[in-house]
């Protein structure tokens, strides 16, 4: 059996979800059944909303031995902690794939890693783009998953007046719902996600993988953070020509047209499909 691992949490964006969903189409068109495991029965439920099988739920990473067995394929997409058995994973399972999602280089002795950042084709997300969908004229807001800290309230001066929507993560506190609603025309749900981002024409994001997925679905795309972001974020954005706007700094610049598509693009998804294949 092949398991897909997706941390998943209450103060972090679902980002890991989300890959794991691009990945598990792909994997599945190419005759390869998998299993998800996630961390938490509400990313379960909306994983499911989002066309993918109802997963697993275990605790954390060092959990994910006590649903795959010796002799199991395991893919990890997560930025926990590499430590204690977790360490054994290569030797444990069959193969083990580490999705590496940070910046920096991933040191997992006798795993196969790949690195998102070197490694990203969004041609292969493309699946997530319905044709069929006419665009409306609006502006959708995502910040991302989770608002621990109610930032969007704090920060409301940036979004009144605008007549944006907003999308709802499902770690949203319950009660935030009516506070945001004076502020926001109107609230996008959860579930509604993978919709929302091909019918809005414009979308603004705080959440850089949201970000991504929504220019591919052919949306103008502004990216919206309120520090420099990660070198890693730009190369990224810059490759698909969203603008990035710094808000701390009052900052704004878009992407050269000569930049755009100019990054090496490397077909990670078939690479990981040929390392369960025994093809490399």
């Amino acid at each position: 059996m092949i398991y897909l691992y997706a941390h998943t949490n209450m103060k972090k964006n679902l980002d890991s979800l989300r890959r794991t969903k691009a990945l598990y189409h792909f994997l599945n068109k190419n005759g390869l059944e998998c299993e998800i495991l996630v961390n938490d029965y509400r990313a379960q439920l909306l994983g499911r909303d989002w066309g993918l099988p109802l997963a697993t739920t275990v605790e954390t990473i060092k959990d994910i031995d006590a649903v795959a067995k010796r002799g199991d394929r395991v893919i990890i997409d997560s930025d926990e902690e590499l430590e204690g058995k977790v360490l054994n994973y290569p030797h444990y399972f069959e193969k083990l794939i580490y999705i590496n999602s940070r910046c920096k280089d991933a040191e997992y002795k006798d795993a196969h890693i790949i690195n998102v950042f070197d490694k990203f084709n969004p041609d292969l997300n493309k699946k997530i783009l319905r044709k069929d969908v006419k665009k409306m004229d609006k502006t959708l807001l995502i910040y991302g998953d989770s608002d621990y800290s109610k930032t969007i309230l704090k920060n409301s001066d940036l979004f009144k007046e605008k007549n944006w929507d907003l999308y709802w993560g499902i770690y949203f506190f319950v009660k935030y719902e009516k506070e945001l609603k004076e502020i926001f025309n109107h609230i996008v749900e959860a579930e509604e996600y993978y919709e929302a981002i091909n019918s809005y024409k414009n979308v603004v994001s705080f959440s850089l993988w949201s970000a991504v997925e929504a220019a591919i679905c052919g949306a103008n795309v502004k990216y919206f953070s309120f520090n420099e972001p990660k070198e890693c974020y730009i190369d990224l954005l810059n490759s698909l020509g969203i603008e990035i706007v710094i808000i701390n700094n009052k900052k704004t610049y878009k992407t050269e047209e000569n930049i755009i598509n100019s990054i090496k693009k490397f077909d990670y998804k078939q690479e990981i499909l040929s390392i369960l294949t025994n093809k490399v």
